[in-house]
């Protein structure tokens, strides 16, 4: 596949970027970690004239983010701060944006630092967990469907707050990239074809589906990334200071941990669902979802671009994953190293059969 000079520019600038980030360290890897942390949730907090009960506290840390809780006379406040990485979004501005456009299905940012990625959210209850039945899974999804519908009028705000652009026509090229890539592709698995001709068919019929799916002319919209039940949940009047409108129809779920982020196809969010084995409730799922996009096509219509969008939603996670691997080491991330293996083993599969 050749690369223009626009396109060679392009890549040299990401390459610099990447090397800038694998330079830098992620916050809670300075020294001066928590402390930090703690003296600017004080600070903001006093702000808003919330006062702090006790110290703050760690509630979960990972490679890719850092969640901590600080209890207050006003109720629990969470602080998150999101790696810096390439493929990310800016969360925290990104979150604060969602929230004004879309109260009634963000959490409450009360605070947020943009160029450290750190904000102070309210909370808004507890989660679904995955032990939820599968058919409860369909107004979520109907819902944020209606979201992403309602996304289409916002996109300029969306990227203007740090909500990166990903559009389906360049993942080829991004693929082909990474296939050349020793460091990236020398930790693919090894039991997969990976010869170049294989490589090669692979990327065509890659293109070849971007080509069909785009022939349905669904507006890219506001990307999740990681939609699943535990990343959302049910509306909680008791948490919020946003009334519960009735007659919206994306109303009754909070969606959150933003971090992958971006202006894409929509179907990209179904990359849980496409894993999912075949069952009569993953269809009433998917029925419940794509029925919210009747307006764009009939229902033929959208189940044929459902299908095809599978291999794509692979394609797309595959190259977030090669993303993180760039900067994180394999001793910080092991977990996503097998997640790495994996998106790349599920879109090798499935565009060869």
């Amino acid at each position: 596949m050749n690369t223009s000079p626009l396109e060679a520019k392009q890549l040299e600038a990401k390459h610099l970027e990447n090397k800038q980030l694998v330079n830098k360290q992620q916050c809670w890897q300075q020294n001066d970690w928590p402390q930090n942390a703690k003296h600017w949730t004080e600070v903001e907090l006093n702000k808003h004239n919330i006062r702090l009960i006790g110290e703050l506290q760690q509630v979960k840390g990972w490679a890719l983010g850092h969640v901590l809780r600080q209890s207050t006379h006003s109720g629990e406040v969470f602080f998150k701060a999101t790696a810096l990485l390439h493929m990310f979004s800016n969360e925290a501005s990104l979150c604060a944006k969602l929230f004004e456009l879309f109260p009634q299905n963000s959490a409450e940012v009360i605070a947020f630092d943009a160029n450290k990625q750190w904000m102070l959210t309210k909370s808004f209850g507890e989660a679904f967990v995955d032990t939820v039945p599968l058919s409860d899974w369909s107004k979520p999804f109907a819902a944020f469907a209606g979201l992403q519908i309602e996304s289409v009028k916002h996109i300029e705000q969306l990227e203007s707050a740090g909500c990166i652009r990903r559009e389906i026509i360049n993942l080829t090229q991004q693929l082909s990239d990474i296939f050349q890539d020793i460091s990236v592709s020398s930790q693919l698995p090894q039991d997969l074809d990976l010869s170049p001709e294989n490589l090669q068919q692979v990327l065509s019929r890659l293109d070849n589906d971007i080509t069909a799916l785009s022939a349905y002319q669904l507006p890219n919209t506001l990307v999740h990334s990681d939609l699943h039940i535990e990343n959302i949940a049910p509306f909680n009047p008791a948490t919020s200071t946003i009334g519960n409108d009735v007659n919206n129809q994306h109303v009754g779920f909070i969606f959150f941990d933003w971090s992958d982020a971006c202006i894409s196809h929509p179907f990209i969010d179904g990359t849980y669902l496409f894993r999912m084995n075949d069952s009569p409730e993953k269809h009433t799922v998917i029925n419940a979802y794509l029925s919210q996009w009747d307006k764009f096509g009939s229902k033929d219509e959208l189940s044929q671009a459902w299908q095809l969008a599978e291999g794509i939603c692979y394609a797309h996670q595959a190259v977030s994953y090669a993303g993180m691997l760039h900067i994180l080491s394999k001793e910080e991330t092991p977990e996503l190293v097998t997640a790495f293996e994996n998106a790349f083993r599920r879109f090798l599969i499935k565009i060869m059969n």
